[in-house]
């Protein structure tokens, strides 16, 4: 095989791919990429133009990629190269023109400008099967609002959970809308948007946490369009020319809806970007920087309109004051810093304005946009609130995206 490529598509194809291919695995094939010059059938169909594209794939047996690249094509061949060390080769050579030449023994040589590399290959033939890039149901969404989705959820996914369910994000479409939802036990994150087809059957997909995490490194602040196919086993996103696929967590996902209060004795309105900074600041004294030995909670007394943090380690102590608009009863309660602050960082940019509502110092709290998120519907305690109307609007005008995030206390 000999083949030649533009350094940077290249590159960013190799970098895009090493995520998935350059963990560790017994099976020493999978650490690699195959490369197919020109695509060839045997590992999966090909629609396009097959004269001087290279196929390169990258499949660890839960999750995969594949995309095309452009090149210039003198001798064909299928093979396998090392991920890492294609990798850091390719970065390392100069701009311009890269040559990939493969002998029969499996030798492989790289140059580029004036330097060149010589390493080995393994024949293509060792590859794993990849599944069938199909599925029975398919829809488009700008890439913006996926993204959005994915951050503002995935940091709440749990990680090694010994419940399936919990290591991935479930992604429900009901009537036209998409909600994602991400649980760790010790807090909830929902997320909806609009989509434009409001015909998409009713679906529910668990999506493993990992895979959105090098998705949304891939995804674009754009209008460009992913398309998302739903297979049997696999969901696959196809991204202008790179098909990211990976197998669906089968197990059944939790109502979350019962999770979430009815209710609430407390109601404030604060600055979001006010209160990140207050407990940022906290967390130097809750997350041990200053050489404690325990991690202590954050206490917040929410009271006489305005948001007071205290926290005292064997490292020393923190007391932070926030200005906010509060209604309802007062209350002090407690958090884990780290997830709470881990919540509010992932709350839109432009959201300046957060609405946060309390029950009990064991009852978790909720955090939406300033107009409600339409993800909940919550009613004032009559007895502390009386027959009292609040400023709250519950519908919300703009309605083609919101989140809420609840997160659960801690014992002070």
């Amino acid at each position: 095989m000999k083949v030649s490529f533009d350094k940077q598509q290249l590159l960013s194809a190799l970098t895009s791919a090493a995520g998935i291919s350059q963990a560790k695995n017994t099976i020493s094939t999978i650490e690699g990429l195959l490369f197919e010059c020109p695509p060839n059938e045997e590992y999966g169909e090909y629609d396009g133009e097959k004269n001087n594209v290279c196929r390169i794939s990258a499949f660890d047996l839960e999750k995969g990629l594949r995309m095309t690249v452009d090149c210039n094509i003198s001798e064909e061949g299928t093979y396998i190269i090392n991920t890492s060390k294609i990798l850091q080769i390719v970065r390392v050579l100069p701009d311009g023109e890269i040559t990939i030449e493969i002998d029969e023994k499996n030798k492989v040589t790289v140059k580029g400008g004036q330097s060149g590399f010589e390493i080995t290959a393994a024949n293509g033939v060792d590859f794993p099967a990849m599944p069938l890039l199909s599925g029975d149901r398919m829809f488009t969404i700008p890439q913006y609002l996926l993204r959005e989705r994915i951050d503002e959820t995935s940091f709440a996914v749990a990680v090694n959970d010994q419940r399936p369910a919990f290591n991935g994000a479930l992604f429900k479409i009901r009537n036209g809308e998409l909600t994602v939802v991400g649980c760790d036990t010790n807090r909830l994150a929902v997320s909806k948007c609009v989509l434009e087809n409001s015909d998409i059957p009713d679906t529910d997909v668990i999506i493993p946490g990992k895979f959105l995490t090098e998705l949304s490194k891939m995804l674009k602040d754009s209008e460009d369009e992913v398309t998302i196919i739903i297979g049997r086993k696999h969901i696959i996103f196809k991204i202008d020319s790179v098909w990211f696929f990976t197998r669906m967590i089968e197990a059944e996902y939790m109502d979350y809806e019962k999770v979430l209060p009815k209710s609430y004795m407390t109601q404030v309105y604060v600055n979001r970007r006010d209160l990140i900074a207050a407990i940022d600041r906290a967390s130097i004294i809750t997350e041990d920087k200053l050489g404690g030995n325990t991690k202590p909670p954050v206490k917040i007394d929410f009271k006489n309109g305005c948001i007071e943090l205290f926290s005292i380690s064997q490292g020393g102590s923190v007391f932070e004051k926030v200005s906010c608009a509060m209604d309802g009863a007062d209350l002090t309660i407690g958090f884990t810093c780290r997830l709470l602050l881990e919540s509010l960082k992932s709350c839109p940019e432009d959201c300046d304005t957060l609405r946060i509502r309390l029950n009990k110092a064991t009852m978790g709290i909720v955090i939406e946009p300033t107009e409600g998120s339409g993800l909940i519907n919550a009613v004032p305690d009559p007895e502390i609130f009386g027959d009292r109307a609040l400023d709250v609007k519950e519908e919300r005008e703009d309605d083609k995206s919101s989140f809420l995030y609840f997160v659960m206390p801690r014992r002070l």
